[in-house]
């Protein structure tokens, strides 16, 4: 597959790439704008970062005419977007993952990324079974008082916290079973090293991201980390450990954060899975939630 050279699909359509700044004149309009209620999206230019990272923007032509555009590579296929006249999203979404399939190794499923509620059923039309299912919730920041219960301490996350806070990821996500999927403690350990190489020299992340330790035993029973993303705080990730639950301590570190950040930025904003039960403590306290998100894929068959 050499992406730069016009590939000529079924029904007479051909994809054409497209350097990330020029996809993205379509993108941030016809997927971005449309779908913006379901990421809280706020620019143009996180849509070129996006399309930057995958740097596999394709539009669909048809003769001359751009009908749509797709980023796409083997085993996987994001963000299809069709530009009006054109309407027939589900005719389109087929004839791209057709030809995915064509270009795909049949060892890895084909991964379709982010998929909006209202495409789902055209997608299961297709073949594509859903994978996970989330939700983008923001909130606006404002100075609050931060409750830790007693019996517990709280500080700043350190580099010596990267292999507790790993095994603490590993253990709630281990216990929550709206997670299909559990990574390895490597895996989570990455995960905490990259807030810590590359988010907590940001004043305000290292402030909104906590530990809090149980004094007792003094292991860490409870973290938030965070980044900043799209000009706006993202929780990477918020945990408590299952021993330590309904005690109050993610509510705690979820008003530490929107405090702490309340003079520096107008909200915040996390992403949960659908089905976690954590989602109603974000709704009291204020957060909005998006329609959902969702992963999905396909088994790659050679015809």
């Amino acid at each position: 597959m050499n992406k730069h050279e016009p590939i000529e699909i079924e029904g007479g359509l051909r994809l054409v790439y497209q350097e990330p700044e020029e996809y993205t004149r379509y993108y941030s309009i016809y997927h971005g704008q449309k779908y913006a209620d379901s990421y809280f999206r706020r620019s143009p230019a996180t849509l070129v970062e996006v399309a930057t990272i995958f740097d596999c923007g394709y539009f669909v032509m048809e003769g001359e005419t751009i009908i749509g555009g797709v980023l796409l590579k083997p085993n996987f296929i994001s963000d299809i977007f069709v530009v009006p006249p054109y309407k027939d999203y589900e005719g389109l979404a087929h004839k791209l993952l057709n030809y995915v399939k064509k270009i795909s190794t049949t060892e890895n499923k084909i991964i379709v990324r982010e998929v909006v509620e209202e495409q789902v059923a055209a997608y299961k039309q297709l073949g594509c079974k859903i994978h996970d299912v989330n939700v983008w919730m923001i909130r606006p920041t404002e100075p609050m008082k931060a409750l830790l219960p007693e019996g517990y301490r709280s500080r700043a996350v350190s580099r010596g916290d990267a292999n507790d806070i790993a095994c603490l990821l590993l253990k709630a996500y281990r216990a929550n079973p709206v997670y299909k999927q559990i990574g390895t403690k490597e895996d989570y350990l990455l995960h905490v090293n990259e807030f810590i190489d590359q988010h907590k020299h940001n004043k305000i992340m290292d402030e909104c991201s906590r530990v809090v330790i149980d004094t007792h035993s003094n292991n860490i029973v409870g973290v938030c980390l965070h980044m900043e993303f799209e000009d706006y705080p993202l929780i990477m990730s918020l945990v408590v450990d299952p021993d330590h639950q309904q005690r109050g301590l993610g509510r705690y570190l979820l008003t530490h954060s929107i405090h702490s950040s309340s003079a520096a930025y107008p909200a915040t904003r996390l992403s949960v899975i659908k089905d976690n039960a954590a989602i109603q403590l974000y709704v009291d306290l204020g957060f909005l939630r998006s329609k959902s998100i969702i992963d999905m894929h396909l088994a790659c068959t050679k015809e």
